[in-house]
Formats: C-alpha cells, structure tokens, sequence
C-alpha cells in the first residue's frame, strides 16, 4: 500500500489546494503539453452555467434553496413575492445565510416553517454537522445555534416529528462502523452533561449493530418504522414499539424468513393501520410499490398500473393526504400523484422527457424538479387539483444562469442497447455533437458510472455538454450491476461476477467500433469512484484480449480515473468501517484476499498500456487516496508517467468551482492530446 512516503516518491508538487505531477515525460505522455484550444463557449463557461438546488416553500412565502454565486454551495433565502409568485433568477436579490467554508451540504424546513436545520461537512469528509438556523437573522457569523456537533460523527437528519418539536436523525457516535436512531426534541433552556446550554436533547430509539435509518412516525410519537441496510440486495424493516424497544419485523411478512430482499418504507397510511413500502420480493426481482395490513399481514399493490417498471421512490406528505410515486422507466424519471387513502391519480402536467421528480408539497402547492440535456436542474411550483380534475399549468420558479449558451441547441441522447460478450442486453445512453452522424468515426468517451449500483440517467450534465461542443461523443452504459433493471440485473456483478461488469465495458467500446461511431485507440475510458474501477480494469481487459488473439487491437485509448479504487483489498481496509460491510457484500470478503487479487486493476497493472489522467481528493472518507497513489506508483515504476491531481479540500468528488475548474481543463486538454486528434 502507497504511504506518506510514496507522496515523495511521486515528485508531486502541492500548490493552492492540488497537488499536480510535474511536466509529462515518458511513454504515456508527450515531452510537450499543448495550450488548451477551444472549439466551442469553452469549459469556463460550461462549467459556471448554474441553477438553485431544489427550493423549499416555506409557508409564509419565501423561499429557501442552495446556490453557488461564488462557487460554493450555500443556503439562501429569497424573500416572498407580493401576491406570493416567489421566483429567483440570475441577479436577482437573495439573502446568504451561511458562510460554511466547506459548503452547506443540505437543509431541513420543518413542516410548519418554523425551524431550519442547516448541514456541513469538512472538506468533504462526509461527517455532517447539523445546526439550528435562526430565520429572523441573515448574519452567517451569529444564526448559528449547534445542534449535532462532533467532528468524528456522521450525522443524518431524517423524519421531522408530526408537531415539528423535533425530528428523527442517525449517528454513528457510538461505534464508527454502526448507525443508530435518535430522537432529538427542542428543549428551551436544555444543558449538555457539562451544564452548556444547548438547543434540546438526544434519545436513543435503536441501538443495535448495523446501518439504521427511520423512515416514518405515527401521530402520537409511539411507533416509528425502522429499517437496516446491509446492501442493495440485502434489507430488513421493522415497527418499533418506542416504549418497550420492541422491534417487530415486516419484511419477513413479505418476503418470508430466510430469504433476502430490498425493502424500504414509504410510510403510514392515513389511518395507521397499514404501511406503504418498496420491495423488490416478488420472483421477477421488479422493485414495486406495496402495502401490509399491519393486524393481518396481507400484502398487496395498491396500484397495479405502476408494476410494470421500477418504483424508485415514494413519499407520503405529513398531513398523510398525498402518496407521491417516482418510476424508473429505462433510466428516465417520470412521476405521479395520488389521494389518500382511495389512491386516486391527480394530474399532473406535462413534462419534458429526463428525470422529473417531487421534491416537495407542503399543502396543496406541490414543488418538482426537471433535469435533462437541456435543462439544468429547474424547479415548479404547481397548485395541486383535486382527483379527476385536469392539470393546472406548472409556474418556473428557479431559473439558470446559462452562461449565454443556447441550452435548447443541446444534443439530447439516444437510448442504445448493445450486446454483451455472453448475449447479455446493456442500455446505455448515446450522446453525438451536432452533425455527427454513424459512419463518420469520431473520438469518443465511455463514461463509467459509481456505485457499483449506481445508474447513468439522462440528466444535465456540464462535461458531457463540453465535450459535445468539442466534438467528442459520449457514451453512457449502464452494464450489469446497475440499478433501475429489476434485483437479477442488480445482482448479476457480486462478489464472483465482478469481472462480467468490466467485460460489458470493454463491449460498449466494441459497440462504437462495429458501428461506425468510433476508431479503435479513438476512445477513452472515464469514471468516479467504481467508475474509477471500471476504466481502470477496462484497460487491463481490453488489452488481455488483443493478448488472448480474441480482438485485433486495443479499443481504448486513455483512461481517466476519479477517486476511483485500484486495489479491492486495500480498499476495503482502508475505507470509512461503516461502509466495509456494503462493500464487501458487493465485491467480495476480506476474508478472500485471493479472489480480491484477481479482480484488482493494481494485480495486472502491466495490461494498463494508456494514457491516464488520475485524480483525487485528499479527504475521501469512501475510497482512500491512497488507492490513486498505489496507481500511480505501480505505473511509474514501469516507466510511465501518469497525469495527477490530488486537492487538500475535497473528498469523494469535487465540490468547489475552482476544483472543478481546474480538473476540467485537465481533463480536456488531457482528452485532445491522446484520442481527440
């Protein structure tokens, strides 16, 4: 494993928050390094096109949201509109009100809009405080009241109680590989064990080894849904009895003992009775919508229309009057609304096709979110109609800073599905610069997403906008692993399948090649986090087979890899403990370091015949820098000499603009250099 002394060993040159290998030498890079020519606006102006975070209502009018005006993300308050049209666009007058030096990574309105909790992180390690924000004062230096503060300590805000006293969160303060269940009750004039005023007091509601979370509270305070994650594939829900600490199990009413499955709660119905969950228990493994009668254990779907694709998510307002529903259709996101309790549809309005989803109702006013390729993360509001009545028209509420870019020239992708080595159908994404046409080769960039259960969606994405308007395409496959296909699909790359994933990689970029899209040695591999695994180990495969005499020649031709892992058994010792036991159901155990070995890029690292630019954050909680410096050095040690670029104040990604700015920039000029010719 890389230490300290490998830093040195690197030759890095630590400078304004990076730190950069020095001028590329050797057989994986040019003597010289290029200026960066532009064809298109260019990656500043890409990279600064912005819009709020989804916004919240408040009941009086205004509006809370996130922003980045000075490119990092804070929260602001913009107040309410006469006659209550509150919008906000580019200029428009907003109240900051924190000044975390880290960014406020996310914020809570209780329902009835008297209390704001306010979260951050340092430098991007993931151990999120909470604090009382004080909404009568706009002075970041004194709205600030600690609520959960110790900076060893993960902590998750999740259920507000029902009279907005206070709310349900998780904490890993007693063991650091464990996640209990708090209640916290805003208690004026409450001490800590020192006799420090403090703004109210923890009770702990679950206390067992594992990843807890809550997921509901009845009216009274006495039941609270509770579920443990143990993977993907591999989840439990109970009703807690908060008085006894008794925990009666749910999910082997559904699925039956013995037998694993993916549950989550949505929530209680109306009358509290029976519970609305997520499940994936039935033999086809589609994760669906349900409900149990909690006296008499009978299960069944409320609405069958919705068995046909993926349920993401569900949520159920607090006055229990409205069922909202996420589906996953083939990556897109397309929501619905129901009454409660007959489950009648209320309309909802057209929506351009991406991943549109409810963020938030409060009342009759409901708030959603639209992403695609043209369209940056926009939110409406929309006046809720009774059942059976037509859809109102939805009003914009945040608007884009676009740069002075014509978001609408963007290209939207095409669904593809292509063959695996073993028959096996991948969707993926396609995504060609304007002009581009199948049988006129171009350079290419395959984009490998996390996870491993993550799912590329047909998003807005800033980089893949860049390098449309430089002529790269860009193609985004969701190989075996991926979420949003059923629990076969999901499960299809565990533990011993590993390398079919990687497999399914190499075969997107054979894909471009027998289409006409792309040349071979024209395509680059890129991804973050097991997207970093994946392009790396996609190197190794891709070269074993022009070894093995199964392809002609190698398909790739670079490789960049961000915050990626390199070496599964170092990963796993080496990563955040309560994130040990999820990965290790996924990739393997511990305890079977030789198998680890074989599916480890490092293990082969002599395959690895490209270009590659690796980036990192000296802060990751989840993929240890470490794993970028093993990298790193093995290639040297052959005699290549990697690009590198590793920043003292992120983590698992990059959070700030001028982060952002500068590994792009790297990243293109890195992309025209070796495949962009």
């Amino acid at each position: 494993m890389a230490n300290r002394s490998s830093c040195i060993a690197l030759g890095l040159v630590l400078a304004a928050g990076l730190a950069l290998a020095p001028a590329a030498t050797g057989q994986q890079q040019k003597t010289t390094a290029p200026g960066l020519v532009e064809k298109g606006p260019g990656i500043e102006k890409f990279m600064r096109i912005r819009a709020p975070g989804a916004p919240t209502l408040a009941p009086d009018g205004s509006m809370y949201l996130r922003d980045w005006p000075d490119g990092v993300w804070q929260l602001y308050r913009v107040a309410p509109a006469a006659g209550g049209q509150t919008t906000i666009k580019p200029g428009d007058d907003m109240a900051r009100l924190t000044n975390f030096k880290d960014g406020c990574t996310g914020f809570s309105l209780s329902e009835d809009g008297s209390k704001l909790l306010v979260m951050t992180a340092a430098g991007g390690n993931e151990k999120t405080q909470v604090y009382l924000l004080d909404q009568k004062n706009t002075d970041p230096a004194t709205n600030l009241t600690p609520v959960l503060v110790n900076p060893e300590v993960v902590h998750t805000v999740q259920k507000w109680l029902p009279d907005n006293s206070g709310f349900l969160y998780t904490a890993n303060d007693k063991s650091p590989n464990d996640f209990y269940v708090y209640r916290y009750d805003f208690t004026p004039g409450a001490k800590d064990d020192k006799g420090n005023p403090v703004a109210g007091k923890s009770t702990l509601l679950v206390g067992n080894a594992g990843s807890w979370d809550a997921g509901d509270i009845t009216r009274d305070g006495k039941r609270v849904l509770v579920g443990e994650f143990r993977s993907s594939s591999d989840s439990t829900l109970f009703e807690l009895d908060v008085a006894s600490g008794k925990l009666t199990p749910i999910h082997t009413r559904v699925a039956g003992e013995g037998k694993t499955v993916s549950i989550d709660a949505v929530g209680y119905a109306p009358d509290e009775k029976s519970v609305y969950f997520l499940s994936d228990h039935e033999q086809d493994g589609v994760g669906r919508l349900y409900s149990i009668d909690l006296a008499t254990g009978k299960v069944s779907q409320p609405i069958p229309a919705l068995a046909k694709n993926e349920v993401e998510d569900a949520g159920i307002n607090q006055e229990r009057t409205l069922l909202s529903v996420s589906v996953n259709e083939d990556g897109y996101g397309v929501p619905h609304l129901y009454a409660l309790p007959d489950l009648k549809e209320i309309a909802l309005p057209n929506l351009d096709r991406g991943l549109a989803g409810i963020a938030d109702i409060r009342g009759d006013t409901l708030v959603y979110t639209l992403t695609n390729a043209r369209t940056p993360g926009l939110a409406y509001e929309y006046k809720i109609p009774a059942p059976g009545v037509p859809a109102n028209k939805a009003r914009q509420i945040t608007f884009a800073d676009n740069q002075g870019i014509d978001l609408n020239s963007f290209p939207l992708p095409q669904l593809i599905k292509y063959k695996a080595a073993d028959g096996l159908e991948i969707p993926a994404f396609l995504y060609l610069p304007p002009g581009a046409k199948q049988g006129q080769p171009i350079p290419f960039v395959v984009n490998f997403h996390g996870g491993p259960e993550g799912q590329h969606r047909p998003g807005f994405d800033r980089n893949t906008q860049y390098l449309l308007s430089e002529g790269f395409g860009v193609l985004m496959p969701n190989v075996r692993g991926s979420s949003g296909y059923g629990r076969t699909f999901i499960m299809m790359d565990d533990y011993k399948n590993r390398w079919l994933s990687v497999s399914d990689g190499v075969d997107a970029a054979k894909w471009l090649v027998d289409n006409g899209y792309a040349r071979p040695g024209k395509i680059a591999g890129y991804g973050g986090s097991y997207g970093g695994y994946m392009t790396t180990a996609t190197m190794v495969e891709d070269q074993e087979r022009v070894d093995g005499g199964r392809q002609k020649e190698r398909l790739f031709g670079a490789s960049i890899n961000v915050v990626g892992v390199i070496n599964l058994k170092t990963f796993l010792e080496n990563t955040s403990g309560y994130r040990r036991k999820l990965r290790e159901a996924e990739y393997g155990p511990l305890t079977d370091p030789s198998f680890l070995d074989s599916v480890s890029p490092l293990q082969r690292v002599e395959k690895i015949n490209v270009p590659m630019l690796i980036a990192h954050g000296l802060n990751d909680p989840r993929v240890p820098v470490s794993e970028a410096m093993q990298l790193a050095e093995a290639l040297q040690r052959r005699g290549y000499d990697p690009e590198q670029v590793y920043f003292h104040d992120e983590g698992h990604g990059f959070q700030k603009l001028e982060n952002r700015l500068l590994f792009s920039k790297l990243m293109s000029r890195f992309l025209k250099r070796h495949i962009g010719g």
